[in-house]
Formats: C-alpha cells, structure tokens, sequence
C-alpha cells in the first residue's frame, strides 16, 4: 500500500545563498595585508545589499567582515560583493580560511573555502629581458613565472620581479612561443638574458604551446 511522506517546511531550502571569491593577488607575502573580492547571491535572487560578510581562519576566528556593496556585480544576477583585507600569516606556508555570509538568515549558506600559499617576503630584485631567439627581437607580453612570484615583460621584454631568497623553477609563457624551464637560485640582486623559441603555427607542437 502506498503512504505520502509529510515533508517539514524546515527541510526546504528556496533560499539558498551561494559564495564566492575571487581576485585573489599573487604573490601573498607573509605578514602583509591582501585584498579579495567576495559575493554572495540568493538562489530566489532577492536583494542582499548591506549584508554582513567574515573571513576566517583555520581556528574559526574571524580576521576579516565587511558588508555587501548597494548594487550587483555588473553583468551578474543578483551577485552582491565586497572588497576585504585579509591579513596573511606570518609564515611562508599554505593558510586555509573561509568566507561565510554572516546575516541572521543564513542557515543555508555554505561557507566557501580557500587555501593560499603565503610567499616569504621579497628581500631581491630579479631583472629579465626575453627576446625571439632567432630574430633577436625583444619579446614583450611574456608571461615570467618564479614559484609564486609573477611579472609579464613591457614592449621593450624588460621587467623586474621582487623576490625570496631560495631555489626556484623559472618559466616563460607566450603564445606561439616555446622556452625550457630553468633552475635558478635566489641570494642576491640578479639579471638574466632570456631567449624563447617561436613556434609557427603549422609546426606540430604549435598546439601545446600557449
């Protein structure tokens, strides 16, 4: 014989609040201060202007709240958000926290998480130039990537990166352009002559190069 479940109006959640975040800057330096941005939407799309928002740490303090802008993320449904300063720890190492929306009503709001690697202070200055390997000519746009350390090169290819004393695996990306990833160590003020290999478009491994 069938039977109906009665369901609890407790158990229905029309209201749910999604989280996210975003902007997130690279490197985060130990000891310092970060900006993210965060938004909340309501799954029924009601308004949540003035809203109160926490970060938290792993131990469930909150090191960081601010309250929901007036007005949506241009070019988003509903998605109401803030700017907040997070201040990251003391120590180069990975940091969890979490973003939960803080209003009175916001049972059915999951918190959203987040881990970031924290990067020792920059105690030097790395100088790149990249050119094309065959031409010579100076390779501006190109992606320099130093562990957490990242710069892209001016229409001259020059730019300069501050950076942590240690050992690290320097990568170049550009498109239709290839470069082997070098081992370098960090212990003082440096410069480097970098050179990347253009890829044609009709070359086979055109494809796997960015």
């Amino acid at each position: 014989m069938a039977t109906n479940d009665t369901i609890s109006p407790d158990t229905i959640s029309p209201d749910t609040i999604s989280l996210a975040v975003w902007g997130v800057p690279m490197p985060v330096v130990a000891g310092e201060r970060f900006a993210i941005k965060v938004g909340a939407r309501s799954a029924t799309g009601r308004a949540l202007a003035g809203e109160r928002v926490e970060v938290t740490d792993a131990a469930g303090a909150v090191v960081a709240a601010g309250q929901l802008g007036a007005t949506p993320l241009p070019g988003t449904e509903a998605l109401y958000w803030t700017t907040l300063d997070v201040p990251a720890s003391e120590k180069s190492q990975s940091t969890d926290y979490a973003v939960r929306f803080a209003a009175a009503d916001a049972r059915d709001a999951m918190p959203a998480r987040l881990s970031i690697a924290i990067a020792a202070k920059p105690e030097h200055t790395l100088a790149v130039t990249v050119t094309e390997q065959d031409s010579k000519v100076a390779l501006g746009g190109v992606e320099i990537r130093l562990g957490p350390f990242h710069a892209r090169t001016d229409k001259a290819g020059r730019a300069e990166l501050r950076v942590a004393r240690g050992s690290y695996q320097l990568e170049l990306w550009r498109t239709a352009h290839a470069a082997p990833h070098r081992p370098i160590h960090i212990d003082g003020d440096m410069s480097l002559a970098l050179s990347m290999l253009h890829v044609p478009e009709e070359h086979p491994d055109a494809r796997w190069v960015r």
